[in-house]
Protein backbone atom coordinates (compact mmCIF):
# COMPACT_ATOMS: atom_id res chain seq x y z
CA UNK A 1 0.00 0.00 0.00
CA UNK A 2 1.51 3.36 -0.97
CA UNK A 3 1.57 6.65 0.78
CA UNK A 4 0.66 9.18 -1.74
CA UNK A 5 0.26 13.05 -1.22
CA UNK A 6 -1.80 15.30 -2.77
CA UNK A 7 -0.61 18.77 -2.74
CA UNK A 8 -3.40 21.34 -3.83
CA UNK A 9 -4.97 24.97 -3.54
CA UNK A 10 -8.87 26.17 -3.96
CA UNK A 11 -11.42 28.21 -1.97
CA UNK A 12 -13.62 31.13 -1.74
CA UNK A 13 -11.29 34.14 -2.95
CA UNK A 14 -12.02 36.93 -5.67
CA UNK A 15 -8.42 38.11 -6.23
CA UNK A 16 -7.02 34.58 -7.79
CA UNK A 17 -8.03 32.63 -10.79
CA UNK A 18 -9.12 29.76 -8.00
CA UNK A 19 -12.13 28.01 -7.32
CA UNK A 20 -12.59 24.82 -6.33
CA UNK A 21 -11.63 22.91 -9.67
CA UNK A 22 -8.32 21.73 -8.32
CA UNK A 23 -9.59 20.36 -5.38
CA UNK A 24 -12.16 18.50 -7.27
CA UNK A 25 -10.20 16.91 -9.17
CA UNK A 26 -7.71 15.32 -6.50
CA UNK A 27 -10.76 14.25 -4.49
CA UNK A 28 -12.07 12.59 -7.79
CA UNK A 29 -8.75 10.91 -8.17
CA UNK A 30 -8.36 9.86 -4.44
CA UNK A 31 -11.39 8.08 -5.20
CA UNK A 32 -10.13 5.65 -7.76
CA UNK A 33 -6.81 5.66 -5.96
CA UNK A 34 -8.47 4.75 -2.26
CA UNK A 35 -7.09 1.84 -1.64
CA UNK A 36 -3.89 3.52 -1.02
CA UNK A 37 -2.84 5.74 1.96
CA UNK A 38 -4.34 9.32 0.79
CA UNK A 39 -2.60 12.66 2.54
CA UNK A 40 -3.79 16.17 1.55
CA UNK A 41 -1.48 19.21 1.59
CA UNK A 42 -3.66 22.59 1.33
CA UNK A 43 -3.54 26.18 0.23
CA UNK A 44 -7.09 26.60 2.19
CA UNK A 45 -8.56 29.84 0.87
CA UNK A 46 -12.02 28.89 2.22
CA UNK A 47 -14.20 25.96 2.67
CA UNK A 48 -11.79 23.42 1.43
CA UNK A 49 -10.89 21.17 4.62
CA UNK A 50 -14.46 20.70 5.33
CA UNK A 51 -15.14 19.75 1.68
CA UNK A 52 -12.49 17.30 1.86
CA UNK A 53 -13.63 15.82 5.00
CA UNK A 54 -16.71 15.37 3.61
CA UNK A 55 -15.71 13.27 1.07
CA UNK A 56 -13.88 11.14 3.14
CA UNK A 57 -9.99 12.00 3.03
CA UNK A 58 -9.84 12.74 6.65
CA UNK A 59 -5.81 13.19 6.65
CA UNK A 60 -5.75 16.80 5.48
CA UNK A 61 -2.33 19.38 6.50
CA UNK A 62 -2.67 23.10 5.76
CA UNK A 63 -0.18 25.63 4.76
CA UNK A 64 -0.53 29.67 5.13
CA UNK A 65 -2.76 30.62 1.56
CA UNK A 66 -0.06 32.15 -0.50
CA UNK A 67 2.71 30.75 0.39
CA UNK A 68 5.92 31.47 -1.24
CA UNK A 69 7.63 28.77 -3.27
CA UNK A 70 10.96 28.86 -1.13
CA UNK A 71 8.88 27.62 2.05
CA UNK A 72 6.32 25.45 0.13
CA UNK A 73 9.34 23.67 -1.21
CA UNK A 74 10.89 23.48 2.44
CA UNK A 75 7.38 22.39 4.16
CA UNK A 76 6.22 20.22 1.13
CA UNK A 77 9.55 18.53 1.92
CA UNK A 78 9.27 18.50 5.48
CA UNK A 79 6.10 16.65 5.26
CA UNK A 80 6.91 14.25 2.54
CA UNK A 81 10.44 12.87 4.46
CA UNK A 82 8.48 12.76 7.85
CA UNK A 83 5.58 10.99 6.93
CA UNK A 84 7.80 8.69 4.03
CA UNK A 85 5.24 9.66 1.21
CA UNK A 86 6.07 7.08 -1.78
CA UNK A 87 4.00 10.00 -4.41
CA UNK A 88 3.19 13.16 -4.60
CA UNK A 89 0.49 14.64 -6.69
CA UNK A 90 0.40 18.25 -7.68
CA UNK A 91 -2.39 20.02 -8.98
CA UNK A 92 -2.54 23.79 -7.70
CA UNK A 93 -2.47 27.20 -8.69
CA UNK A 94 1.03 28.80 -9.23
CA UNK A 95 2.74 25.50 -9.91
CA UNK A 96 6.49 26.28 -11.04
CA UNK A 97 8.77 23.79 -12.73
CA UNK A 98 11.98 25.05 -9.58
CA UNK A 99 9.38 23.17 -7.62
CA UNK A 100 8.32 20.21 -8.96
CA UNK A 101 12.24 19.80 -9.98
CA UNK A 102 13.24 20.24 -6.59
CA UNK A 103 10.44 17.69 -5.11
CA UNK A 104 11.29 15.32 -7.70
CA UNK A 105 14.73 14.78 -6.32
CA UNK A 106 13.06 13.28 -3.02
CA UNK A 107 9.67 11.95 -3.87
CA UNK A 108 8.47 10.27 -7.35
CA UNK A 109 6.00 13.63 -8.82
CA UNK A 110 2.81 13.29 -11.18
CA UNK A 111 1.79 16.61 -12.11
CA UNK A 112 -1.73 17.73 -13.09
CA UNK A 113 -2.05 20.75 -14.93
CA UNK A 114 -4.16 22.66 -17.15
CA UNK A 115 -4.81 24.65 -20.64
CA UNK A 116 -1.52 23.95 -23.33
CA UNK A 117 0.88 23.96 -19.77
CA UNK A 118 2.96 20.75 -20.08
CA UNK A 119 6.55 21.35 -19.49
CA UNK A 120 7.34 20.24 -16.14
CA UNK A 121 10.29 18.28 -15.12
CA UNK A 122 7.98 15.44 -13.10
CA UNK A 123 7.52 11.65 -13.56
CA UNK A 124 4.01 11.72 -15.17
CA UNK A 125 1.75 14.89 -16.73
CA UNK A 126 -1.99 14.94 -16.66
CA UNK A 127 -3.73 17.31 -18.82
CA UNK A 128 -7.33 16.99 -19.94
CA UNK A 129 -7.52 19.96 -21.57
CA UNK A 130 -10.39 20.02 -24.46
CA UNK A 131 -7.46 21.66 -26.48
CA UNK A 132 -5.27 18.50 -27.02
CA UNK A 133 -6.47 15.82 -28.91
CA UNK A 134 -6.76 12.74 -26.93
CA UNK A 135 -3.33 11.13 -27.26
CA UNK A 136 -0.11 9.81 -25.24
CA UNK A 137 3.15 11.66 -25.45
CA UNK A 138 6.64 12.98 -23.84
CA UNK A 139 7.58 16.90 -22.84
CA UNK A 140 10.60 18.61 -23.54
CA UNK A 141 11.64 17.07 -20.26
CA UNK A 142 11.20 13.59 -21.78
CA UNK A 143 8.21 13.27 -19.17
CA UNK A 144 5.40 11.07 -19.84
CA UNK A 145 2.18 13.15 -20.72
CA UNK A 146 -1.47 11.89 -20.77
CA UNK A 147 -3.32 14.77 -22.93
CA UNK A 148 -6.77 15.11 -23.92
CA UNK A 149 -10.13 15.17 -22.68
CA UNK A 150 -10.19 11.17 -22.73
CA UNK A 151 -8.07 12.29 -19.59
CA UNK A 152 -10.12 14.05 -17.89
CA UNK A 153 -10.47 13.56 -14.21
CA UNK A 154 -13.96 13.36 -13.62
CA UNK A 155 -16.01 11.76 -10.82
CA UNK A 156 -16.67 8.07 -10.58
CA UNK A 157 -20.72 8.81 -11.32
CA UNK A 158 -19.54 9.10 -14.79
CA UNK A 159 -18.30 5.78 -15.24
CA UNK A 160 -21.86 4.27 -15.21
CA UNK A 161 -24.60 4.35 -18.09
CA UNK A 162 -28.06 6.09 -16.61
CA UNK A 163 -31.40 7.51 -17.77
CA UNK A 164 -33.07 10.00 -15.96
CA UNK A 165 -36.28 11.92 -16.69
CA UNK A 166 -35.96 15.53 -17.81
CA UNK A 167 -37.34 17.41 -15.73
CA UNK A 168 -35.70 21.11 -15.66
CA UNK A 169 -35.21 23.52 -18.96
CA UNK A 170 -32.10 24.68 -17.38
CA UNK A 171 -29.70 24.06 -14.52
CA UNK A 172 -27.17 27.28 -13.96
CA UNK A 173 -24.21 25.74 -12.09
CA UNK A 174 -21.29 28.25 -11.97
CA UNK A 175 -18.52 25.65 -10.66
CA UNK A 176 -17.78 25.89 -6.53
CA UNK A 177 -17.11 29.72 -6.04
CA UNK A 178 -19.29 32.30 -8.34
CA UNK A 179 -16.12 34.98 -7.46
CA UNK A 180 -17.87 37.33 -9.73
CA UNK A 181 -21.33 37.27 -8.94
CA UNK A 182 -22.25 35.75 -12.49
CA UNK A 183 -25.37 33.80 -11.35
CA UNK A 184 -27.12 37.31 -10.13
CA UNK A 185 -26.52 38.79 -13.98
CA UNK A 186 -27.46 35.46 -15.57
CA UNK A 187 -31.09 35.81 -13.17
CA UNK A 188 -31.75 39.27 -13.97
CA UNK A 189 -31.34 38.65 -17.56
CA UNK A 190 -34.03 35.58 -16.95
CA UNK A 191 -36.22 38.34 -15.70
CA UNK A 192 -35.86 40.73 -18.01
CA UNK A 193 -37.59 37.90 -20.75
CA UNK A 194 -40.15 37.13 -18.49
CA UNK A 195 -40.51 33.85 -19.75
CA UNK A 196 -40.64 31.18 -17.75
CA UNK A 197 -38.73 27.83 -17.67
CA UNK A 198 -38.39 25.51 -15.07
CA UNK A 199 -34.91 26.23 -13.87
CA UNK A 200 -32.29 25.06 -11.04
CA UNK A 201 -29.73 26.83 -9.56
CA UNK A 202 -26.45 24.60 -7.93
CA UNK A 203 -24.69 27.53 -5.55
CA UNK A 204 -21.67 25.99 -4.87
CA UNK A 205 -19.92 24.68 -2.08
CA UNK A 206 -18.12 28.32 -1.15
CA UNK A 207 -21.20 30.68 -2.56
CA UNK A 208 -24.05 32.31 -0.89
CA UNK A 209 -27.56 33.14 -1.37
CA UNK A 210 -27.45 37.31 -1.77
CA UNK A 211 -30.15 38.87 -1.13
CA UNK A 212 -30.48 39.67 -5.02
CA UNK A 213 -30.95 35.74 -5.16
CA UNK A 214 -33.42 35.98 -2.46
CA UNK A 215 -35.60 38.27 -4.31
CA UNK A 216 -35.28 36.62 -7.56
CA UNK A 217 -36.62 33.23 -5.68
CA UNK A 218 -39.83 35.22 -4.21
CA UNK A 219 -41.14 36.38 -7.76
CA UNK A 220 -40.23 33.49 -9.91
CA UNK A 221 -42.32 30.25 -8.79
CA UNK A 222 -40.58 27.63 -11.12
CA UNK A 223 -37.01 27.44 -9.37
CA UNK A 224 -35.33 24.92 -7.30
CA UNK A 225 -31.93 26.02 -6.00
CA UNK A 226 -29.86 24.25 -3.49
CA UNK A 227 -26.46 25.03 -2.08
CA UNK A 228 -24.81 21.69 -3.46
CA UNK A 229 -25.03 18.02 -4.74
CA UNK A 230 -23.45 14.94 -3.88
CA UNK A 231 -24.39 13.31 -7.40
CA UNK A 232 -23.83 16.04 -10.31
CA UNK A 233 -24.38 13.77 -13.08
CA UNK A 234 -28.22 13.04 -11.81
CA UNK A 235 -28.35 16.99 -12.04
CA UNK A 236 -26.93 17.63 -15.61
CA UNK A 237 -29.26 14.34 -16.84
CA UNK A 238 -32.14 15.38 -15.80
CA UNK A 239 -31.82 18.88 -17.15
CA UNK A 240 -32.56 19.69 -20.99
CA UNK A 241 -29.91 22.88 -21.32
CA UNK A 242 -27.41 23.95 -18.99
CA UNK A 243 -25.19 27.22 -18.40
CA UNK A 244 -21.84 26.58 -16.83
CA UNK A 245 -19.31 28.16 -16.01
CA UNK A 246 -15.28 27.12 -18.16
CA UNK A 247 -14.04 24.64 -16.03
CA UNK A 248 -14.68 20.86 -14.79
CA UNK A 249 -18.19 21.30 -15.53
CA UNK A 250 -18.41 21.91 -19.52
CA UNK A 251 -16.18 18.35 -19.87
CA UNK A 252 -19.34 16.84 -17.14
CA UNK A 253 -21.66 18.02 -19.81
CA UNK A 254 -19.88 17.20 -22.72
CA UNK A 255 -19.70 13.37 -21.38
CA UNK A 256 -23.91 13.19 -20.65
CA UNK A 257 -24.33 14.82 -24.27
CA UNK A 258 -26.37 17.44 -22.42
CA UNK A 259 -26.22 21.00 -24.05
CA UNK A 260 -24.35 23.66 -22.14
CA UNK A 261 -23.19 27.09 -23.09
CA UNK A 262 -20.28 28.68 -20.71
CA UNK A 263 -20.01 32.00 -18.80
CA UNK A 264 -16.12 32.22 -18.40
CA UNK A 265 -15.16 33.95 -14.41
CA UNK A 266 -11.65 33.87 -15.29
CA UNK A 267 -9.71 34.97 -18.07
CA UNK A 268 -8.23 31.45 -18.25
CA UNK A 269 -11.39 29.57 -19.03
CA UNK A 270 -12.30 31.63 -22.05
CA UNK A 271 -9.55 29.34 -23.93
CA UNK A 272 -11.65 26.25 -22.50
CA UNK A 273 -14.39 28.16 -24.05
CA UNK A 274 -13.28 29.06 -27.41
CA UNK A 275 -12.26 25.23 -28.05
CA UNK A 276 -15.79 23.80 -26.71
CA UNK A 277 -17.19 26.71 -28.91
CA UNK A 278 -14.86 25.27 -32.32
CA UNK A 279 -16.07 22.04 -31.77
CA UNK A 280 -19.73 23.36 -31.61
CA UNK A 281 -20.35 21.42 -28.63
CA UNK A 282 -20.87 24.38 -26.38
CA UNK A 283 -21.91 27.92 -26.81
CA UNK A 284 -18.99 30.48 -25.32
CA UNK A 285 -20.88 33.41 -23.64
CA UNK A 286 -17.53 34.83 -22.65
CA UNK A 287 -17.90 37.68 -19.95
CA UNK A 288 -21.49 38.18 -19.93
CA UNK A 289 -20.63 41.39 -17.73
CA UNK A 290 -18.75 42.75 -20.47
CA UNK A 291 -20.55 41.10 -23.26
CA UNK A 292 -24.93 41.68 -21.89
CA UNK A 293 -26.03 41.57 -25.44
CA UNK A 294 -24.60 38.29 -26.40
CA UNK A 295 -26.61 36.70 -23.34
CA UNK A 296 -29.58 38.52 -24.46
CA UNK A 297 -29.13 36.57 -28.50
CA UNK A 298 -28.17 33.56 -26.82
CA UNK A 299 -31.08 33.72 -24.13
CA UNK A 300 -33.71 34.41 -27.53
CA UNK A 301 -32.29 31.18 -29.35
CA UNK A 302 -32.80 29.13 -26.53
CA UNK A 303 -36.20 29.95 -25.87
CA UNK A 304 -37.22 29.55 -29.19
CA UNK A 305 -35.17 25.85 -29.70
CA UNK A 306 -32.49 27.69 -31.93
CA UNK A 307 -29.40 26.30 -30.72
CA UNK A 308 -28.08 23.00 -32.38
CA UNK A 309 -25.00 21.46 -31.00
CA UNK A 310 -23.11 18.49 -31.65
CA UNK A 311 -22.76 15.46 -29.30
CA UNK A 312 -19.18 14.17 -28.66
CA UNK A 313 -17.49 11.37 -27.51
CA UNK A 314 -13.91 13.40 -27.09
CA UNK A 315 -15.11 12.80 -23.16
CA UNK A 316 -16.16 9.09 -21.91
CA UNK A 317 -16.16 9.54 -18.17
CA UNK A 318 -13.13 7.08 -17.74
CA UNK A 319 -10.23 9.31 -17.13
CA UNK A 320 -10.07 8.96 -13.90
CA UNK A 321 -9.44 5.10 -14.33
CA UNK A 322 -7.01 5.14 -16.44
CA UNK A 323 -5.20 7.85 -14.98
CA UNK A 324 -4.93 5.74 -12.02
CA UNK A 325 -3.84 2.99 -13.75
CA UNK A 326 -1.06 5.12 -14.96
CA UNK A 327 0.11 6.75 -11.63
CA UNK A 328 0.16 2.97 -10.24
CA UNK A 329 2.40 1.53 -12.95
CA UNK A 330 4.41 4.85 -11.80
CA UNK A 331 5.17 3.98 -8.11
CA UNK A 332 5.59 0.76 -9.07
CA UNK A 333 8.76 1.56 -11.77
Amino acid sequence: MAKILFRTSGGRIRKKELGLGHIFRCINLGHELKSHQIQFLIEDYGSVSKLIHEHGFKKTFNLVPGISTNDDIKKTSAHILKNNIDLLIVDKYGMTNRFIKTLKKIVRVVVISDLKIIDFDADLIINGFIGFNNKITSNKFKTKCLLGPKYQILSQQYKKKQNYKKKYDLLITLGGFDANNLLELILEKISDHKIKLKLKIILGHATKKTSKIKKFMTKYNEITIIDKTSNMKKEISSTKFGICAGGITTYEFATLHVPFAIVCQYKHQIFTAKEWHKRKIAKNLGFIQNEPKKFDIFFNQLIQNKIILNHSNLVDGLGSRRIAKEILKTIRS
